[in-house]
């Protein structure tokens, strides 16, 4: 089987599956696939497919404007990549994913600067600040207080949320990495939940949210006019419930189950951005007196 009928048919079941916004980065990653070897075999994907596949995208590939493609978009198509090529071991295409080979300095990271969040202040202004569309700005809160990827809130269904006790629960697999994730809620993050309204179990909590690419465009305007100056995506918001419960004295530990991590060295990331605003912070009282 060529690599990209595989592509296709993965677009094809994610879409099935009703996974909003998959398609089109999907789509683009087959072009860039296409780009770098369109004659590629299932049986061809190894490791040495794979350091190659991202040489290429961080240092070859031009997109049809003439642009080299960011460093987080190399990591969204590289992870499309992977998450086609975990699909197709579920499937029994192939025996492994050969992206698992790879070593964490080898693999396509996003810079540690970029990892952008909201201040606990910010996220008070933006609950103040109304939006064109309630809806976006209901779950982009949602996952502040939750941290859930706009991937898992796209499929949230109504079955997934437990209500039955007085702490609301959330079972679920991971769209990205096919782990299951059992997530108590705040009341924070309930209160940013559309009503129920009699649906049905296989009703999806969030039916209305366009898909990343709108929210994020909706988010622009939204943050704009609550004054905020930070580039604020959707993945923010995970970013935001990260070091927001670090920031309140939660445990590195208990934030790394809360993600979903597999690996608590991925959250650590969270405790050096808090820990640099620690020294930014002290470093203000040097300035301040610097003349004294």
């Amino acid at each position: 089987m060529l690599l990209l009928d595989w592509m296709q048919a993965y677009k094809e079941s994610q879409e099935k599956k009703g996974v909003r916004g998959s398609g089109k980065l999907i789509s683009n990653t087959m072009n860039v696939l296409r780009a770098f070897n369109a004659k590629a075999t299932m049986r061809d994907i190894n490791r040495d497919f794979c350091l190659a596949f991202i040489n290429f995208l961080r240092n070859i590939y031009v997109s049809p404007s003439g642009k080299k493609l960011s460093q987080f978009t190399c990591v969204s198509y590289f992870g499309c990549f992977r998450g086609a090529l975990n699909a197709a071991v579920r499937e029994e295409i192939i025996a492994e994913n050969p992206v698992n080979r790879l070593n964490t300095d080898e693999k396509i990271k996003m810079p540690e600067s970029k990892r952008e969040f909201l201040t606990i202040d910010e996220v008070k202004i933006l609950i103040d600040t109304p939006c064109r569309r309630e809806d976006v700005k209901g779950a982009f809160l949602f996952s502040c207080y939750c941290g859930l990827r706009i991937s898992d809130v796209l499929v949230l269904k109504w079955k997934n949320v437990d209500s039955s006790a007085e702490q609301w629960r959330i079972n679920i697999i991971m769209q990205k990495t096919r782990q299951p994730l059992y997530l108590p809620l705040s009341m924070n993050a309930r209160k940013w939940m559309p009503e129920r309204n009699g649906a049905g179990d296989e009703d999806l909590v969030f039916p209305t949210l366009p898909c990343e690419d709108t929210c994020n465009m909706q988010l622009k305007p939204w943050v704009k006019a609550a004054g905020i100056t930070k580039h604020v995506t959707y993945h923010v918001s995970r970013h935001t419930f990260a070091t927001m419960l670090l920031t309140l004295g939660a445990d590195l530990y208990t934030v790394c189950k809360l993600l979903g991590h597999s690996d608590v060295k991925t959250t650590q990331i969270y405790a050096k951005i808090i820990n640099k605003k620690k020294e930014d912070a002290i470093s203000l009282i040097d300035m301040e007196f610097a003349n004294t």
